[in-house]
């Protein structure tokens, strides 16, 4: 379940080894091939601090690769699996055997087996509306409009009923993809190097880091910057509604890699 904890001093995947920056797959064969390397997924959106000040944190790339000094966002929410109908709800035990578990019905989109495992099911009406709760796991569910169990990591404080209504956020750093300029997500943190789709690797999301300059126009030193609406991966000048990344650390052009302080 959710739980306090202080930083390590290293990360589960070293951030270099031989002078180049670290990436695993996700998809690797283990123990002769008879297992796919998961290990990390449960610490996806993880936190680590650099010597130098800065922070990264763990994500997995999504389908596609990720190249380096570009906005990073989250997978884009699925409209089927908000606002969904609660049909049952199991409490949690006392003696922790049982872990509580919500039943929700799809909107017309299926589900894949895990595919919110280290997100969130958020009560967005009804009975214990504005509860934040961290998913477990789940099965697939094939069937767009059928039952789909979520068991949960973290039991509400008040039990859900079927007034309760559910939507379904994914972990954020779970499957990132470059911003996408036409349909603007979640920022999540700016590639420190390249990473290869579905591999595991660091995102920094706090501190210096080279970013690409939209063709929205040049950044100001000092400026808040935001995402780009022009250039995927990008940043400009800051707007309000498209999300603030940090700062401009010196004056940017259109096309040009240039430092900027992320603050996320």
């Amino acid at each position: 379940m959710s739980r306090i904890v202080n930083r390590g001093a290293t990360g589960e995947l070293a951030l270099t080894a031989n002078g180049q920056f670290q990436q695993q797959s996700q998809t690797e064969t283990l123990y002769g091939g008879t297992a796919t390397n998961a290990s990390l997924t449960t610490l996806l959106g993880s936190r680590w601090d650099l010597e130098d000040g800065r922070e990264v944190r763990l994500v997995l790339a999504g389908a596609s690769n990720l190249a380096a000094g570009k906005v990073m966002t989250a997978p884009a929410t699925i409209a089927n699996h908000q606002n969904l109908v609660t049909t049952a709800f199991t409490a949690y035990s006392n003696n922790g055997n049982v872990p509580a578990k919500v039943t929700v019905t799809l909107g017309g989109t299926a589900a894949t087996a895990n595919q919110y495992q280290g997100g969130y099911a958020i009560v967005t009406s009804g009975t214990g509306l504005g509860q934040t709760l961290k998913i477990a796991s789940h099965p697939a569910q094939a069937t767009t409009t059928g039952s789909l169990a979520v068991t949960l990591e973290d039991a509400p404080n008040t039990a859900l009923d079927t007034t309760s209504t559910i939507s379904l956020i994914y972990n954020p750093a779970n499957g990132v993809i470059i911003s996408d300029h036409t349909a603007l997500q979640n920022p999540v943190g700016v590639t420190l190097y390249a990473i290869t789709a579905a591999n595991y690797g660091y995102i920094v999301s706090r501190g210096i880091v080279s970013c690409l300059v939209g063709a929205d126009g040049s950044t100001t030193v000092g400026s808040a910057v935001s995402v780009s609406n022009t250039t995927d991966g990008s940043v400009e000048n800051g707007v309000i509604a498209q999300g603030f990344i940090g700062n401009a650390i010196v004056a940017g052009t259109a096309g040009q890699y240039q430092p900027i302080n992320v603050i996320l």
